[in-house]
């Protein structure tokens, strides 16, 4: 996700939050301070907006163990896992990597679940013990036995880990379920496409019933409560669509050489001028980027970007070894996939990367050339 806020990391894993995260964080705590202020009307307001307050920071806290479950499953299942964002409608791990086969992807996808219902049973047993007996739904809901702020504060996390935990287990691709339903099906059938294309389904199918219900609360509870949930449709819509499109588009370049898409590409050495590399190669071919090959060995990389950091009356006095970049170096060899290409483009937000010739470099691709290459392929109807 862009504009996204670092905080911490955690076992390696780096811990941030979306600018959306602020506006769904503020509200939750102003409807959080409104409800304790409602169950417990002889709280002060510093106690009910306090409680509010720390009661919606905890329930971020709750996804982000949720996730922190998803991820380290990953780690332990050697899948690289670059981050934990937090955002308007909870928490997602970014891993660099797709499960590589439905065992892995089961485990992953369970754990996330598993963690909210058991963090909302230590809940309700804490809140219980505090209480002298079991408490019902009622009863962590704002009853009379909770009159604590912390004691209200935890029973109602174990109302909304348990919702969470359930609500992400519906068989809906991406949530947590479909994903589950997902290696299911993939399991039983070895087709990673048709697995996803049935979980997507089911997962649009619970959105346009989200969509539909929250259309009828706008108009029969509260104008807020049915955008809100129809918005969480759209958004589980939107996402099993985009999921199955990217799926279907992976599958297919994982069949694909860089070799059969790659055209030829020229070099340029580290002391040619910067002038001669603009002049004869950028504006000549409209190329954004070149590699830096010496001796036939790869040293560097030089792109527009590079070239825009230097006054243009430097140009001729300037050579390309002395802009360009040397470290990180992204490359592919010609007989890799192209979806390995795609991995690198978008795991690193770059244009480009290097195809390699043994020690030297046979030229570039870029996220340009798969498009290009996925048009003319869908527009021939060219099969694998």
């Amino acid at each position: 996700m862009k504009s996204t806020f670092k905080l911490f990391r955690i076992f390696g894993i780096e811990i941030g939050f979306h600018y959306t995260w602020i506006l769904i964080f503020l509200f939750f705590s102003w409807s959080l301070a409104q409800f304790f202020h409602a169950t417990h009307a002889d709280w002060s307001a510093v106690e009910y907006w306090a409680t509010g307050v720390i009661a919606s920071l905890l329930i971020f806290v709750s996804v982000l163990l949720h996730e922190l479950a998803h991820s380290l499953v990953a780690k332990a299942r050697g899948l690289p896992v670059k981050s934990i964002t937090l955002f308007i409608l909870g928490g997602v791990s970014n891993l660099e990597e797709e499960p590589e086969s439905a065992g892995v992807e089961f485990s992953m996808a369970i754990v996330g679940p598993g963690m909210s219902i058991v963090l909302g049973v230590i809940a309700w047993v804490v809140a219980s013990l505090s209480a002298g007996h079991a408490l019902n739904y009622n009863d962590l809901m704002g009853g009379t036995v909770l009159t604590n702020p912390v004691m209200a504060t935890v029973g109602y996390l174990a109302v909304i880990n348990v919702f969470l935990g359930i609500f992400n287990l519906l068989p809906g691709f991406p949530l947590d379920g479909g994903r589950v339903l997902r290696s299911i099906v993939w399991q039983s059938t070895g087709n990673l496409i048709r697995a996803t294309n049935i979980a997507a389904g089911v997962g649009q199918f619970f959105g346009w019933i989200m969509i539909a219900a929250g259309i009828i609360l706008a108009f029969t509870v509260g104008l807020f409560t049915g955008i809100w949930l129809a918005f969480i449709g759209w958004f589980l819509n939107s996402s099993a669509d985009a999921s199955r499109k990217e799926v279907t588009i992976r599958e297919r370049l994982s069949h694909i050489k860089v070799r059969d898409v790659l055209s030829q590409s020229e070099s340029v050495a580290p002391d040619t001028r910067v002038s001669d590399l603009v002049n004869n190669i950028f504006a000549r071919r409209h190329g954004r980027a070149v590699p830096v090959c010496q001796n036939d060995h790869l040293v560097g990389i030089v792109t527009i970007s590079d070239v825009r950091k230097i006054d243009q009356d430097r140009w001729p006095d300037t050579t390309v070894g002395d802009i360009m970049t040397t470290d990180p170096l992204y490359t592919v060899e010609q007989n890799d996939s192209l979806s390995k290409v795609l991995d690198l483009v978008a795991r690193h937000d770059i244009n480009q990367v290097i195809v390699k010739d043994g020690q030297g470099c046979a030229g570039l691709l870029g996220r340009a050339d798969v498009i290009r290459y996925l048009q003319f392929s869908q527009e021939l109807n060219i099969r694998r």
